[in-house]
Formats: C-alpha cells, sequence, structure tokens
C-alpha cells in the first residue's frame, strides 16, 4: 500500500461478496437489492478516540440465467469507515488505525438466497481482503475470540499480515467479524492497524460491539 487511500481502502475487500449461481427456474428483468447504513455513536467514538471518515456504496451487479431466462441484481454495499490517527514515528501522523463496518442486503430470488457473505468464514473474508489489494500479504490467524455484534455472538478472529508504507515494510493486525444479520442485511465488522499499536485491538473489538443501524449520512 503506497497512500493513506490505499490503506483506507484495505478494509473495502469484504465488499462484491454477492455471487451468481444456477437457479432451476428463474424469472425475467432486474432487481435491486441495496443495504441499509450502519454506525458507531459519537458517544463511543469519543472513549475510544476514534473520528467518522465517510460512507460510501459500493455497487456490484451479477446476472443469474438458467433455461433461457435471465435477471440482473444489481447490488448496494455500505461501508461506514472511523479512523484513529497516531505519531508512528517515521511513518508519520497520517497512518493509524481504521474500522469499517460493512452492511451488504440479503439476496432472495424465488425464495432461494444469494448472499455468500452469511456463509463465509472469518479467514475467508480475510483472505478476500487479501486478494482484492496489492500489497497485504503473509496473511496469518493469530487469536479468535467470540464478540457480540447488534445483538448476536458471533466469532471474530485477529490476523496479522505484512504491508509496505511510503516504501517501508509494517506489519499489521486485522480484525474481523463472521456476519450477522441486521434488520434485512448482514453486518461484517473489520479493523486494521499497524501491530505495535498493541493495545488497538481492545478498541476494535469495542467499535464492533457499538455498531448500530443509522440514517444515511456522507462525509463531504
Amino acid at each position: 500500500m503506497r497512500s493513506r487511500r490505499e490503506y483506507l481502502a484495505a478494509v473495502g475487500g469484504v465488499a462484491g461478496l454477492v455471487s451468481g449461481g444456477c437457479l432451476d427456474t428463474i424469472g425475467s428483468g432486474s432487481a435491486a437489492y441495496e443495504a441499509a447504513p450502519s454506525r458507531v455513536g459519537q458517544q463511543v467514538l469519543d472513549i475510544v478516540g476514534y473520528s467518522f471518515e465517510e460512507l460510501f456504496d459500493q455497487v456490484t451487479e451479477e446476472e443469474f440465467s438458467a433455461g433461457g431466462a435471465s435477471r440482473t441484481v444489481e447490488v448496494t454495499n455500505k461501508f461506514a469507515t472511523y479512523t484513529r490517527n497516531v505519531n508512528l514515528g517515521p511513518f508519520g501522523e497520517p497512518l493509524g488505525a481504521v474500522f469499517s463496518s460493512v452492511t451488504t442486503p440479503q439476496v432472495t430470488i424465488l425464495g432461494r438466497e444469494f448472499n455468500p457473505v452469511e456463509r463465509m468464514s472469518t479467514t475467508e473474508l480475510a483472505e478476500t481482503i487479501q486478494d482484492q489489494f496489492f500489497g497485504i500479504e503473509n496473511l496469518s490467524a493469530d487469536e479468535e475470540s467470540e464478540v457480540t455484534v447488534s445483538g448476536t455472538t458471533t466469532t471474530e478472529t485477529k490476523f496479522t499480515a505484512d504491508a509496505g508504507y511510503k516504501g517501508s515494510p509494517i506489519k499489521l493486525c486485522l480484525h474481523v467479524s463472521e456476519a450477522v444479520r441486521m434488520g434485512d442485511d448482514f453486518l461484517v465488522t473489520v479493523g486494521l492497524y499497524p501491530e505495535l499499536l498493541f493495545l488497538e485491538e481492545y478498541r476494535v473489538r469495542a467499535l464492533m460491539e457499538a455498531v448500530e443501524p443509522a440514517e444515511e449520512e456522507r462525509s463531504g
């Protein structure tokens, strides 16, 4: 990763996971699914020292085909991203910790659901992040624990990985929680920070447990 923007973008690897499959019977035309946004309340942000960065959409399309008929499905995932800047010496203050809550809609066609996020393990989610963004390498699971996200107890895994920032190597910690249901959507939470911030994992878990539904608001 060569810039702050790429560093922030690393948490976006869990988007675009909705994938197609063959159906015995399928209708025609198109369908659109859009997730509702999530947020972390300001009181919790103040306690852990994070700031709201941005809320953005990622839109993907999949085409389902069977028996000569097809249906295009448009899916809108929503990312709420938060950051905590710290002084890391030669890396400078802009490099810090990133947390993101990702909502992705349940996709139901003819009574069947087609969003693999619900069935993916934390390792599969972390590997998706690694695969989609050049510069994160040597991903390794370090510790697994339970965390309560949106009222549901789920698995959260801490990974370590190698990366580069401004030409220098850096060791990262990546926290990923398995998907839970929040309303009509699935919710995944992701935390990313340099390993030398050894107390950051407690802040990340506090953020995971504080995610809630939100009215849509955007930075800028």
